[in-house]
């Protein structure tokens, strides 16, 4: 499913000249020499060594908000992906079959007058609904049918695993039904927020209008939304709150539920989304604060205020299926939150709206074209070769006693790693009708149809097979539910994995990626669950000080660091799980290439790289990125993952092979004492 100049010493003199050769050779095919800065010392920033040529020469496309490696694999498989939607296997595919309905939701996407033409025609039935609400009791209908729109209005509703018997599915509610990404956002006196708030109201203002309201009207529907909006705001955890899976689960029957919220009917809620009420059993009420807080909303919000808030997150939404003047004012919007210039091309914008609707079918199409056994097949030997590292840290690692190792190796042995490029099972969509005529329709049916099949899990066993991601998706995840991660064919391209690269750079790559989700089974999140997937502590008391200790140091580390061209640090407690597994990946990816290579980390040959270097350069340029600074701004306030200067520097600043590589030594910007070092794994 991421700062520092000294004068380079001459102990780095010979390094230097063997990267500037044209061979750099020694184990470094797939590393680009081009992508050095060469006047800056490892030792001093090892991010801007390793990627400052590809930062001077690279600028960030103007219909994006970042660009980075994983960008370009995205743009390549972007390109593969359009290919395919454009192919006459495609477009002259049987009609109703898979190939041909992903080749017409295509077509009716990129069919702009098309869409100008239809306008809102298929959404018209629902908004009449929401105009028609009338009483406090209807709330419940018209929030059940945006929920099949595709969106949390209101709330989050849908199925997970039991978090204390993972074989079953069950429903969960969860705060949700915030326009803007996190709750501060409502509230903060910056005026970056400031200016994120009145943008957000000014497209909201748009879409009213262009419903046919008045400019008045629509001012005061605007307003009418954001005021809501604010309110659940105030009744919503942050994002380092969501962290913790014990505090986020509040198991509750449907009646308790409903006791706890009695101004919402819940079982007509459930009813009214195709929940039978014999399947629910319990309901994991993940925060019971924000359920009590949105049923006085309920209660005492106008009803005139709840028909805007609705019809505007129906709108949102569709964005993508509406015409062009809807579309318009979303990228108004987004160009003050994100800095995104230029639109996105609209056949950009269909293949994904494709890959989201239709994406394990289209997902067939990409592995046939683009991913080859051979490199599911290496992949997963690199797997298991990391997992195998895994295992001899559990089975050493200082912080462990003898139950919470037994226990954590328990857990390593169920651990599933056969999930490697694509499922084995496609998702079917036999039952999703695609009209090449009508794309807003189509959208709406996608919905539609992700609704129904994701109600019809709940009170059902597990299905063990499901993917959460797309083959061409470039990303990958752990999953402590299932205990299991997974890594789509579309991360399985270079620079993260190239089959004409020696083991160090792709141990440095996806070595270090897998190395990565592997040890999220096992971090201040994940080892809350046992192998089973059930939320069970694998850790005991004792051993989770000890463990948390560690975290501490990652978690100061980030609290440190200056995002410099915003003036913002990081937050480590946001950041610690992302940034702990980036710890753990490249230690256990590093040993694994140690163990599959054998012989000395260094070379006697002034002109090779050393498999060591190759290795932490490799992992390096996997993060090379240029972002805008709305974009890096949200990361930093919203997103677990730390930058990307971060994820490098501070990330090797406490890899002791690191240190001798590149030979880092005591005045180093780079340096860290041992004592300063952060070791987990």
């Amino acid at each position: 499913m991421l700062s520092l100049i000294l004068r380079r010493s001459f102990a780095f003199a010979a390094l230097f000249g063997l990267l500037g050769s044209p061979a750099f050779a020694g184990g470094a095919a797939g590393l680009d020499p081009a992508n050095l800065d060469r006047s800056v010392a490892p030792g001093t920033d090892f991010y801007r060594y390793a990627v400052g040529g590809w930062l001077a020469r690279n600028a960030i496309p103007a219909d994006r908000t970042s660009w980075g490696a994983f960008d370009e694999v995205q743009k390549r498989n972007e390109r593969r992906l359009i290919d395919i939607l454009r192919s006459p296997s495609v477009t002259d595919a049987p009609v109703g079959s898979e190939r041909r309905k992903i080749g017409d939701l295509y077509a009716a996407c990129t069919d702009e007058p098309g869409v100008e033409s239809a306008g809102l025609s298929a959404l018209r039935p629902t908004l009449a609904g929401i105009a028609a609400l009338s009483s406090r009791s209807g709330l419940v209908d018209v929030l059940a049918s945006a929920q099949f729109t595709g969106n949390d209005a209101g709330f989050g509703f849908g199925p997970e695993s039991d978090p204390k018997d993972a074989r079953r599915v069950i429903a969960s509610i969860s705060q949700g039904g915030l326009s803007l990404p996190t709750p501060d956002y409502y509230s903060s006196s910056t005026g970056r927020s400031k200016a994120i708030r009145a943008a957000f109201v000014r497209r909201m203002r748009s879409d009213f209008r262009l419903l046919g309201q008045s400019d008045a009207a629509a001012a005061t529907s605007a307003a009418n939304v954001f005021g809501l909006e604010a309110r659940m705001a105030r009744i919503s955890k942050s994002p380092d709150q969501l962290r913790d899976p014990i505090a986020n689960f509040h198991p509750m029957s449907l009646a308790a539920l409903d006791a706890a919220s009695p101004h919402f009917a819940w079982p007509r809620f459930f009813a009214k989304v195709g929940v039978d009420a014999r399947a629910l059993g319990r309901i994991d009420v993940n925060q019971p604060a924000f359920v009590r807080g949105f049923d006085a909303l309920v209660q005492t919000v106008p009803l005139e205020t709840w028909r805007d808030y609705v019809r505007w997150h129906v709108l949102k939404s569709q964005t993508v299926a509406l015409p062009k003047a809807y579309r318009d004012a979303a990228f108004a919007f987004n160009r003050v939150y994100s800095g995104q210039p230029v639109q996105t091309p609209r056949e950009r914008t269909c293949s994904s709206l494709v890959d989201g609707t239709l994406g394990f079918a289209l997902g067939n199409a990409y592995v046939a074209r683009y991913f080859p056994p051979s490199a599911r097949m290496r992949a997963r030997a690199e797997i298991a070769s990391i997992k195998t590292s895994l295992k001899d840290d559990i089975e050493h690692v200082a912080w462990m006693g003898p139950k919470t190792r037994a226990a954590a190796l328990a857990k390593l042995a169920k651990l599933s790693t056969a999930k490697v490029g694509y499922p084995d099972r496609p998702r079917s969509y036999a039952t999703l009708a695609i009209s090449r005529a009508d794309l807003l329709g189509d959208v709406l049916a996608g919905a539609r149809f992700d609704t129904r099949r994701a109600v019809a899990k709940i009170g059902k066993p597990v299905d063990r097979s499901e993917w959460g991601l797309t083959p061409q998706t470039v990303n990958a995840y752990y999953d402590p539910s299932m205990n299991e991660i997974v890594i789509p064919a579309g991360i399985l391209e270079a620079p993260f994995f190239d089959a004409n690269a020696s083991d160090a750079v792709n141990f440095g790559g996806i070595g270090a990626v897998i190395g990565h989700e592997l040890t999220h089974g096992f971090d201040d999140e994940g080892s809350q669950f046992d192998g089973n997937g059930n939320l069970n502590a694998i850790v005991t008391p004792a051993d989770a000080v000890k463990f948390h200790a560690r975290v501490a140091c990652i978690v100061k580390q980030a609290d440190s660091y200056t995002v410099a061209s915003l003036g913002l640090h990081l937050n480590g407690k946001l950041d610690a799980g992302e940034a702990t597994a980036d710890v753990g990946g490249t230690t256990l990816a590093y040993r694994a290439l140690r163990s599959s290579i054998g012989g000395s980390a260094t070379s006697t040959n002034a002109d090779t790289l050393t498999p060591d270097q190759a290795f932490f350069l490799s992992w390096a340029q996997v993060w090379r990125e240029k972002d805008r600074p709305q974009a890096e701004r949200a990361q930093v306030l919203g997103d677990p993952h730390p930058v990307s200067a971060y994820r490098v520097n501070a990330t090797l600043s406490n890899e002791p092979a690191f240190y001798t590589a590149f030979g880092v030594k005591v005045g180093d910007a780079m340096y860290r004492s041992p004592a300063q070092r952060c070791a987990v794994w």
